[in-house]
Formats: C-alpha cells, sequence, structure tokens
C-alpha cells in the first residue's frame, strides 16, 4: 500500500447515490462524474449483460429500451424503494459504475462510502455493503440517506437546531428531522415518483381504456403535473393501446387530468408531513418555525407541491438549487471531508 501511495497508484474514494431510479457517481476531487439510469438489460433467464453498440447496456442504454424489448432480453431495476430487489443485478450494477469512474485504474479497489435508508435492517445493511465489496469496492461506507441530503442542500445539521427534510425519490418519500448530526426521527411512505407514474397509467386506462406505457406516463407527469388544481401548461398528446379495439390510439390530456390522477396520492404525502409535523416536541417546532422544512429529490420540483405543503404545515418550504442531486452532493462533501466524518459512517471491517 505505502508503494502503491508513492507511485499514484491508489484509486481515489468513491461515493455512490443508489438510487431507485437513478445512480450517481462522485469521485473525490472531481464531485460527480456520471448520473445515469439504475436500469439493466440482460439476457432473459441469464445475468449476462448485454453489450451492443454504444457499450454494456446498463443505464440510459438499457433505459431506451424498456416497453420495446423482444422477449429474448429483459430490462430490469434492480431497486425497488431504495431497497435491493436483485443482488446478482445489483453487483454488475456497481461494477459497471466503479470500473466507469476508475478509468484507466480499473483494476484498483477504491474505497466507497453508499448512501443507505434509515429504516433498512442490519441484513439488508450487511447485504448492500457486501454486494459494493463484490464488485471491487475494498472497504464499504454507509451513511443515512437524510444525513446525506441535509449535506447536500447546506443545512447546518450539526448545530442544535432542528431541520426537517422531505427527500422525494422515484421509489419513495423519506419524511425526516436532523439535529445534532443525527437523526431524530424518520419516517418513509411509499409515495414518490413511481407512484405517480402509475396513478397517471391506472387513471388514463379507467377514463380513456387506453394503457399507455411508464415512460409515457413519466413524461406526462413531467409535463402537466401540479399539486394544486389549476394547472396553466398546455395539453399534451399521448398515445397507447385501445384496449377495446386492440389498435394504436392518441389521447389529448390537460392538466386537470394528471391532478385527479395524483392528487390522492398528494394529499396522503401532505397528510403525512403534517403529521410528523404535529408530533414533534416543543422546541423542535420552534425551530421548524425557524428553519423551515427543506424539500429536495426528483419531486421537489412536482409544481405546486411547496405551497401545499407550507398551507398545511404552516411552515416555510426551501427547495435547493438542484434538488435532485442533494444527496450526492452530501456524499461528495463526505469524500471531501472524509476524516471528520468517518466516526458517523458504518464501514465493514477494515481489511487492510
Amino acid at each position: 500500500m505505502v508503494i502503491s501511495r508513492i507511485f499514484g497508484l491508489m484509486p481515489a474514494d468513491m461515493a455512490i447515490d443508489l438510487g431507485t431510479a437513478t445512480t450517481r457517481v462522485c469521485v473525490r476531487g472531481k464531485g460527480l462524474i456520471t448520473e445515469e439510469p439504475t436500469v439493466l438489460a440482460v439476457k432473459k433467464g441469464t445475468c449476462e449483460v448485454l453489450n451492443e453498440g454504444r457499450g454494456q447496456a446498463i443505464g440510459q442504454i438499457a433505459r431506451d429500451m424498456m416497453g420495446r424489448e423482444p422477449g429474448s432480453i429483459e430490462v430490469i431495476r434492480p431497486l425497488r424503494r431504495g431497497a435491493i430487489v436483485d443482488i446478482d443485478m445489483t453487483r454488475a450494477l456497481l461494477k459497471y459504475f466503479i470500473q466507469t469512474a476508475s478509468g484507466a485504474r480499473r483494476w484498483a479497489n477504491p474505497r466507497l462510502v453508499i448512501n443507505a435508508p434509515t429504516d433498512i435492517s442490519d441484513v439488508d445493511k450487511r447485504a448492500l455493503q457486501e454486494v459494493a465489496e463484490r464488485a471491487g469496492a475494498r472497504k464499504v461506507y454507509l451513511m443515512d440517506q437524510p444525513r446525506a441530503a441535509g449535506l447536500g442542500s447546506f443545512l447546518p445539521i450539526h448545530q442544535a437546531r432542528g431541520h426537517m427534510i422531505l427527500d422525494i425519490g422515484a421509489g419513495s418519500t423519506d419524511i425526516s428531522v436532523l439535529t445534532l448530526g443525527d437523526v431524530v426521527v424518520s419516517r418513509r411512505v411509499p409515495i414518490a415518483g413511481n407512484s405517480l407514474d402509475n396513478a397517471i397509467i391506472s387513471y388514463v386506462r379507467k377514463q380513456f381504456n387506453i394503457l399507455i406505457g411508464k415512460t409515457t406516463a413519466e413524461q406526462a407527469k413531467l409535463h402537466l403535473a401540479t399539486a394544486g388544481q389549476h394547472g396553466n401548461a398546455p395539453a399534451l398528446e399521448i398515445s397507447g393501446q385501445d384496449l377495446l379495439a386492440n389498435v394504436p390510439r392518441s389521447v389529448v390530456l390537460k392538466p386537470d387530468d394528471i391532478w385527479k390522477a395524483i392528487n390522492p396520492q398528494i394529499s396522503q404525502l401532505v397528510d403525512s408531513v403534517a403529521d410528523m409535523v404535529a408530533r414533534l416536541g416543543p422546541e423542535l417546532s420552534a425551530d421548524l418555525i425557524a428553519n423551515g422544512i427543506t424539500l429536495c429529490g426528483g419531486g421537489a420540483q412536482l409544481n405546486g407541491l411547496a405551497d401545499r405543503i407550507e398551507i398545511e404545515t404552516n411552515a416555510r418550504v426551501y427547495i435547493p438549487e438542484d434538488p435532485a442531486g442533494a444527496v450526492a452532493r452530501g456524499l461528495s462533501l463526505v469524500l471531501k471531508y472524509f476524516d471528520d466524518f468517518r466516526p458517523v459512517l458504518e464501514c465493514t471491517e477494515d481489511r487492510y
């Protein structure tokens, strides 16, 4: 190891924001270097990742295949609601990102920091660490996702002041309160980007007898969705399969259609936030008035959501710049000041 350091051969420390929909990779000294969908395409019935003209079918290449793949190919999302559901595919995904980030030093094994939901069991944490080790990491450190989100939102979470963070991802939403650098209370609700997409699919099917894919539903959400009833975005024409005639058919959706589809879920999410606010003690409630609620994750960009939460909680809501990248920014800060954060990281046993 000493010789490796002398000749500059040691791999750079890395951090991976392993999300249900998107994986972001940071390298110490470089920051965020890649951002790809958490998707792989394999030969059906095997763990063999496809190779095609643009390289391995991982990330955006695999996502482009979704809904269009032949019977011989299977497109896989190895995580669901932030938890591993396919160990082999998660290992293949991490191996790809580690090797890609290592560049010419693909033979080297870096130290790796990964975000972990607060409510996963010790068994699941160990499984995540073992998967990352088998993918090529020398040592694996886990950091609570709310801490990473708080750091990446540039909140002074290490002060004796309470900060509420609402991290809306693709698979789930984490509602957390942090103070003195630790998580006081955290709750995960299964309402997030994917569940909103499914709600749109269900609405279009019931209302128009048309079956649309998840990609189309996501496009409709991005163009038309609002947490308030009166959106002003232009109507959007979408296409799918007519369930009665079994032929392709198009329909025009308006913002009001999407609001009707997703409003029950948005209401449940806002109610969950309000319920946690109601359970805070007097000191944390006072901090909430002073510091407000920080909204991050990809779902933070939903029009009208911040206003709706403010009305229900009587607390101001802040959205940092690039809220979807908050966790990755936080992990990048951990890499930069690794020695300072080392005491709060969960690590596998040292091997060297």
